[in-house]
């Protein structure tokens, strides 16, 4: 389908522009460009009857797998063209199609999809070959659209390369060394809203604009060794940059939907310029820019140093150390250090406040284990020492994993052929579309029993490891297998910080209880409006 399109639109485009010029210079010379026009308006009509209707049922490779009923050609097996939300429906399709662990799926204009359904498939394409199944081009879009650049680790060779030499910078042990920094800034917001509420104390607190603040802030000292001070500045600065990247971080929809059908990664490249003169653009040339005094001042420090040890704790700082990353690609991992992080991290966070907001026993159960394990306000310890109380927390490691069990960022994950292989003894040709229902089986009773699909933290205290899943492929929100995601340790950390410091000061109540768990549309699963929250400050 993607070959003939790109064939097909640029020949068409010189057709028609021929055409636009002999109109306007020689209409006499029109009736042969007409009809080579006319051969290739009826090519189209022949490939999308061929794609639409004879490959389905005739020629495609998975012709034989279950597939739902009622597919329509424009629509596909969805209920309309683009919906808001990929994995709208998909649950039901799930429930009603029988299957073996794969179900062919189509999206719009007959889109041929698969959709896995079983653990036993997960577990094969996650760790039995991980380097067969990997990113399709809407995500390597996505991720250059925020670096300005390809990231190298979405091939094969490179994401070993940068798995071997950024994993200790990403260890448990290693992530402890990293968490008083980020406790330190967590303390920092907290007493900027007590000034708030002390000031107001009927005042609606925007968390989202919170923790965005200091998720660039912490993301800067823990990933980059930089602080950018946004906390403290509402306006201006690094914070109205990251602002805007974040803003269109998946990119515009309709381009998304055309990748699909046709690669415009070229024509993209073509119009970078004129991308880059844009607001976005600018946005992103101040960080890298940003990004590039920083990380050369940790490289000439690191050379002045002659040492092979890197010289802060941050993880860029082991990224200069290994010797392995040119500047630019030191800049391309923290441009996503800087947005992938505290975007997917910071949701986590509004939708902790959404649930424990909802469940005041869940709240006061958190504070009284902080309260009574530290014997004293937090705030009166030092990081290091309190670090080490934190980690002893088991019901606040609990909400830290039920809340990243039900609110996975990406609830529904593509992943594409990278050559031609198997699953579950399928053949898989190069370029197949996959799409793995994280959100649904992280809620699926089958794995996680009769109260799966309710938030409740009690199920990791039994099993800290599974939460009493019957497969440790239960819960995706992390992926699995040697793709697993690098900062999971950082990300669960800073989870735990938040927590602690927020719910331990403030008891919290939901202004917009009825708007907070209303969907922004987009790829990923974020409230449109975030968690506007009426605090009361807990005297310790």
């Amino acid at each position: 389908m993607v070959l003939f399109l790109e064939i097909w639109l640029p020949l068409s485009a010189c057709t028609l522009g021929t055409l636009l010029y002999k109109s306007l210079t020689d209409v006499s010379h029109t009736g042969l460009i007409l009809a080579v026009l006319g051969v290739e308006l009826g090519s189209l009509l022949l490939w999308a009857f061929y794609w639409m209707i004879l490959y389905p049922n005739f020629f495609s490779p998975f012709r034989h797998l279950p597939t739902p009923p009622g597919r329509r050609w424009l629509y596909g097996n969805r209920k309309e063209f683009s919906p808001n939300y990929a994995w709208q429906g998909i649950d039901a399709v799930m429930k009603t199609v029988p299957n073996n662990g794969l179900i062919r799926f189509y999206e719009a204009l007959s889109r041929e999809v698969l959709l896995v359904t079983s653990v036993d498939a997960i577990k094969e394409m996650t760790s039995g070959k991980p380097y067969d199944f990997g990113h399709p081009k809407q995500v390597k879009y996505m991720m250059s659209r925020i670096t300005s650049s390809n990231f190298n680790f979405l091939s094969e060779h490179g994401h070993k390369l940068f798995r071997k030499h950024l994993r200790p910078a990403f260890t448990a042990t290693h992530t402890r060394k990293l968490m008083p920094a980020m406790w330190s800034k967590f303390e920092e917001m907290v007493k900027l809203i007590e000034v708030e509420l002390r000031d107001n104390s009927d005042a609606v607190i925007d968390t989202r604009e919170y923790i965005r603040r200091v998720m660039w802030d912490i993301s800067g000292v823990v990933m980059i060794g930089y602080d950018f001070q946004t906390l403290d500045r509402r306006d201006g600065g690094m914070g109205d940059q990251f602002a805007k990247v974040l803003s269109e971080f998946s990119g515009p929809a309709w381009v998304r939907m055309i990748m699909h059908y046709v690669d415009v990664r070229p024509l993209l490249s073509l119009l970078n310029p004129l991308f880059m003169r844009s607001s976005l653009g600018k946005s992103l040339n101040y960080i890298r820019f940003t990004l590039r005094q920083i990380i050369t001042e940790k490289e000439v420090k690191f050379q002045k140093a002659g040492s092979k040890e890197a010289q802060d704790l941050d993880i860029t700082s082991a990224s200069v150390a290994s010797g392995i990353f040119p500047t630019s690609e030191l800049i391309d991992n923290g441009m996503l250090f800087m947005t992938a992080g505290p975007n997917s991290s910071g949701t986590a966070m509004e939708w902790a406040i959404y649930e424990l907001s909802r469940k005041s026993e869940i709240q006061k159960r958190l504070r009284q284990e902080i309260n009574e394990c530290l014997k004293s306000a937090p705030f009166s310890l030092e990081p290091d020492a309190l670090i080490g109380q934190l980690q002893n927390l088991p019901y606040l490691s609990a909400v830290v994993n039920e809340t990243i069990r039900c609110y996975p960022f990406i609830p529904l994950s593509a992943r594409a052929a990278e050559k031609d292989t198997t699953l579950l003894g399928e053949r898989i040709p190069k370029g197949t579309i996959f799409l793995l229902p994280v959100d649904i089986l992280n809620h699926d009773k089958k794995l996680w029993g009769p109260d799966g699909d309710e938030f409740n933290p009690d199920r990791w205290l039994g099993d800290p490891l599974t939460g009493g899943a019957t497969s440790n492929y239960a819960m995706l929100s992390f992926g699995a297998g040697p793709n697993t995601c690098i900062g999971q340790n950082t990300a669960r950390a800073m989870l735990a910080c938040f927590l602690a410091a927020f719910f331990q000061r403030f008891d919290i109540q939901l202004a917009n209880p009825d708007k907070a768990a209303l969907l922004r549309p987009a790829l990923f699963k974020r409230s449109e409006e975030g968690m506007m929250a009426k605090l009361s400050i807990v005297e310790v």
